[in-house]
Formats: C-alpha cells, sequence, structure tokens
C-alpha cells in the first residue's frame, strides 16, 4: 500500500528575510525624502564680477540667489527681479548705446529699445517700458578700462526693478536713476 509523505519543510525565512532587506534600500530612500527638506539656495551680496575679469564691483544691501539658468555671464533673482550681468570690451559710446538697445532684445525677448538713453558720467542707463527691461552700464577702471559692465533687470514689476536697479545705479558712483521720483517715489 502506498504512503503519503509530507514534502520537506520549506526554508521561507531566507526569503522573507532577502525581500525585506530589498524593501528597505528601496524605501529607505523615499522616506528619508519625505522628512528630510530639501535646502533652497542660498542668498549671498551681489558683487558684480564676471569671469576672466579682475574688476568687481560690490552692491551693498542687495543679497539675492544666484541663477545659473540665465544666458549672462552672471545672474541673480532679487525677488521678482531677475538681474543679469554680462562684459563687453573694446566699445565706443555709439556702440555701447547699440549693445544696450540689443541687451533689452536679447536678454528679455522684447524688441529692440527705442527708448531715451541716459548717459551720466562713465555710465548710461536705458528703461524699455514695453518689456519692463532696466539696462545699466558702466565703463572698466585701470587694467580693464576696456571692459563695459551692462547689467540688464528684468521683471514685470516696475517699481522693484527701479529699487534694485537704484542699488546697482548707487553702487556704479551715481546719484539716482533719471526716472527715481517716477518709478519709485510715485509708486
Amino acid at each position: 500500500m502506498p504512503t503519503y509523505r509530507f514534502p520537506p519543510a520549506q526554508l521561507r525565512g531566507h526569503f522573507f528575510l532577502a525581500a525585506g532587506g530589498v524593501l528597505l534600500a528601496l524605501g529607505l530612500p523615499a522616506i528619508l525624502a519625505a522628512i528630510i527638506p530639501t535646502p533652497g539656495p542660498e542668498a549671498e551680496e551681489v558683487v558684480l564680477s564676471p569671469p576672466g575679469f579682475d574688476w568687481e564691483i560690490p552692491v551693498p544691501d542687495l543679497y539675492c540667489t544666484p541663477n545659473a539658468d540665465a544666458m549672462a555671464m552672471q545672474a541673480w533673482d532679487c525677488g521678482q527681479v531677475l538681474v543679469q550681468l554680462t562684459a563687453l570690451e573694446d566699445l565706443s559710446d555709439s556702440e555701447e548705446d547699440t549693445a544696450a538697445r540689443r541687451a533689452v532684445r536679447g536678454y528679455s525677448m522684447g524688441d529692440t529699445s527705442e527708448a531715451e538713453i541716459f548717459h551720466e558720467g562713465d555710465a548710461l542707463a536705458l528703461y524699455d517700458d514695453p518689456s519692463g527691461t532696466l539696462v545699466l552700464s558702466r565703463d572698466g577702471e585701470g587694467a580693464d578700462a576696456k571692459v563695459d559692465y551692462m547689467v540688464i533687470l528684468s521683471s514685470s514689476s516696475p517699481a522693484q526693478t527701479f529699487a534694485t536697479g537704484e542699488r546697482i545705479w548707487h553702487a556704479f558712483g551715481h546719484a539716482n536713476l533719471p526716472w527715481h521720483e517716477k518709478m519709485v517715489v510715485g509708486s
């Protein structure tokens, strides 16, 4: 007469141990990512100093987060205002005016500006109202005398653009922007 035999005991403990290890290895990073907050970029003092040049202009009391996504040599997000810096070499005064107009088109994706350019000493300012772009430019000094720093500020808020632009204009060593009364005080 045939007899029935029970199969040998299977070691299921090893399977559950291995499965638990895999779940722990895959689940732990997801749990840690949910618990630990992702740090945001830290604000830093804005210092206008593009790579490759020894000349720098610190902007006192202007702290912004660096922006690596912009097209310019250096860029910062200052609240709603995007500040971009580029350096141009060997420009005459008329070429500098043309470069400022083209900066409006190139950096703010607007049309070539027909706005009036304000000159004061070694600097110029241009505000293009349709695109909400303020362009500030300053001639270089010393070994970098042939270098012009061009700062492009763009925002949907003209008041914030001018408030940030005023700080940079003062760092250039000048008094208030020509549109100061209208844009900063009057808003």
